[in-house]
């Protein structure tokens, strides 16, 4: 299992973690994710035989956010 935190820019409330959340769970092979408002960032467990970081970026970007390095 591999973890990762993502720092994610363009989060401004509730709702917009929310739908973080729920793109980054999509992702097949992810076993957990906590995004944090406050500190707008997303920490994600996942499987690396299913699912790489770069794939979970890319649902973050998808759903309207931008992934800052």
């Amino acid at each position: 299992m591999a973890q990762e935190t993502i720092n994610i820019k363009g989060m401004m409330c509730g709702h917009c973690q929310a739908t973080v959340e729920k793109a980054i769970k999509a992702v097949k092979g992810v076993k957990s994710v906590k995004v944090d408002l406050t500190k707008k960032q997303a920490t994600v467990e996942y499987d690396a035989a299913a699912t790489d970081i770069s794939k979970i970026k890319k649902a973050v970007t998808d759903a309207g956010y931008e992934v800052v390095a």
